[in-house]
């Protein structure tokens, strides 16, 4: 049943609930099955969608790859929502974005962050905890920054970083997340494009097979700190990768590239369609 926060309401979902953008191996169909179980569903930035969106959908952008302004407006119109991450808040994205009638969210590390996204004109905050799986713009656990942002913002805050169980999910809402954000639970489901190897490691891995680490940097067009499987950063270093790139379906060598996994990785067991996901871990929430 629907459980409505400020987050439902500004977007106008069912339940407090986003999918991550997960770049790489993210799709439309992935994206469309969370929306039709309720959530908010996340396409990567540079996936087009085939037919104009109605539904409770948003383009994902990572600022170090931003495109030109003028293919952000046409990537994001008809979208509810535009998110931007790792990089600092700018007011004319901002506004780009606004002015083709999207929603705009901004994924932060910190709290300073965080009043700089409000400030420039931000909808939504994302604070992203470093339990998270793929790259971490931040240094905190998130109980640790959650409270902090939700201090300082007044805007909605979706919790982010490591949240695999519907008692996390329900954890995260009394100490006052609006929404929660999850990638790594998703990787599993049939309608993402993760390698099938990929995936079987997932299930197979527990939190202590995930790895911090600055390895994967395209090369040094993009030091940051990511989190993988631990067995793949070690195949990218003795294949010489360091590709942020996860290993989709067409992939050659998936062990040799950033196998992204949070910390929630030990709640992902099956192969499971997104929708059994996201009922799954709603299922707390009165």
């Amino acid at each position: 049943r629907p459980v409505q926060t400020r987050f439902t309401e500004l977007i106008g979902c069912r339940l407090p609930f986003q999918l991550a953008g997960m770049g790489g191996v993210g799709t439309v169909e992935l994206a469309q099955a969370v929306e039709r179980a309720g959530g908010l569903g996340m396409v990567p930035g540079y996936v087009s969608m085939p037919e104009p969106s109605t539904g409770a959908l948003g383009k994902n952008f990572l600022m170090p790859y931003l495109p030109d302004l003028a293919v952000v407006i046409d990537q994001v119109r008809g979208m509810r929502v535009a998110e931007f991450y790792f990089g600092d808040p700018q007011p004319a994205l901002v506004a780009a974005a606004k002015s083709v009638g999207a929603l705009v969210s901004w994924q932060v590390g910190s709290v300073a962050e965080a009043r700089s996204a409000e400030a420039d004109g931000c909808d939504v905050v994302v604070a992203q905890g470093i339990e998270a799986g793929g790259h971490i713009r931040g240094n905190q656990p998130l109980d640790e920054l959650l409270p902090q942002v939700l201090t300082a913002v007044s805007v909605p805050v979706v919790a982010a970083g490591g949240i695999g169980s519907s008692e996390r999910v329900a954890e995260l809402l009394r100490a006052g997340a609006d929404a929660v954000r999850v990638g790594t639970r998703f990787l599993a489901c049939p309608e993402c494009d993760a390698h099938p190897d990929y995936v079987q490691a997932l299930i197979a891995a527990s939190a202590e097979d995930t790895v911090l680490t600055e390895h994967f940097d395209d090369g040094g067009t993009w030091p940051a700190a990511v989190r993988v499987l631990r067995r793949s950063l070690e195949g990218a270093v003795a294949a010489g990768n360091r590709r942020t790139q996860p290993p989709s379906r067409r992939s050659d060598a998936p062990f040799a590239m950033a196998c992204y996994a949070g910390l929630s990785v030990a709640h992902v067991s099956q192969v499971q369609p997104a929708a059994d996901v996201v009922a799954e871990m709603t299922a707390q929430l009165a």
